[in-house]
């Protein structure tokens, strides 16, 4: 559209176009009030430059999740904020940028899978007691552990205990 040429509006709005015939119509010069309204509803508040210039930080907890490796650490990269079911260690940070969390066996985790696999690989994470038959259907949370980051890594410092039943 040139904005030097008027707008072409069809002769008669019931007669179709003939091949290659356009028709165009100018722009809108303003938003009607009633979408003004939705639009400014939806659209997020502007922060001030030092605000938004500033990385965000969330005060509530941040959740993870994690393999449980066979030694008492797990990369900070390793982590997922996707609960999979490979996943056993479920761990908690007060805030984003914590250099401490808890952790506990994940609600989400695939127990007869962790199970078949052999509870053994999450010894450096939990403390626990295998029953005297080592058969067992189910793990349950007793107590969370504590972790401590150092390095990119997240260090056990109190191992959680589990209960397999």
């Amino acid at each position: 559209m040139n904005p030097n040429t008027p707008p072409i509006p069809p002769a008669d709005e019931n007669q179709p176009l003939e091949p290659g015939q356009t028709v165009e119509w100018p722009a809108p010069t303003s938003t009607p009030p009633a979408i003004q309204e939705l639009l400014d509803a939806d659209a997020p508040a502007v922060a001030p430059a030092a605000e938004a210039a500033a990385p965000a930080v969330s005060n509530g907890p941040a959740h993870y999740y994690a393999p449980a490796p066979d030694v008492p650490s797990i990369e900070h990269r390793k982590l997922s904020p996707n609960p999979l079911p490979q996943m056993p260690l479920l761990i908690t940070l007060p805030h984003a940028a914590a250099e401490t969390a808890q952790f506990s066996f994940s609600p989400q985790a695939d127990q007869s899978r962790i199970i078949g696999n052999g509870v053994r690989e999450l010894k450096e994470f939990f403390q626990f007691e295998l029953p005297p038959t080592e058969q067992f259907t189910a793990i349950r949370n007793l107590k969370p552990g504590r972790l401590e980051k150092r390095d990119d890594a997240w260090h056990v410092v109190q191992k959680a205990e589990i209960a397999l039943s």
